[in-house]
């Protein structure tokens, strides 16, 4: 039986940028236009978002 070895998910070779953002409300439908501008803006490759009330 031969070892099988286990797949990189992520490598040296590829940059992810990776950010957090806290936001009232996704309510409107501008303000998704506004999280993509903002992805594009700061080079993000994942964003997590965080609704507060």
């Amino acid at each position: 039986m031969q070892a099988i070895r286990p797949k990189t998910i992520i490598s040296t070779r590829t940059t992810t940028t990776i950010g957090i953002w806290n936001v009232r409300t996704m309510y409107e439908t501008w303000k998704i236009e506004q999280v993509a501008t903002e992805m594009r803006k700061f080079n993000l490759t994942i964003l997590g978002i965080s609704e507060s009330r």
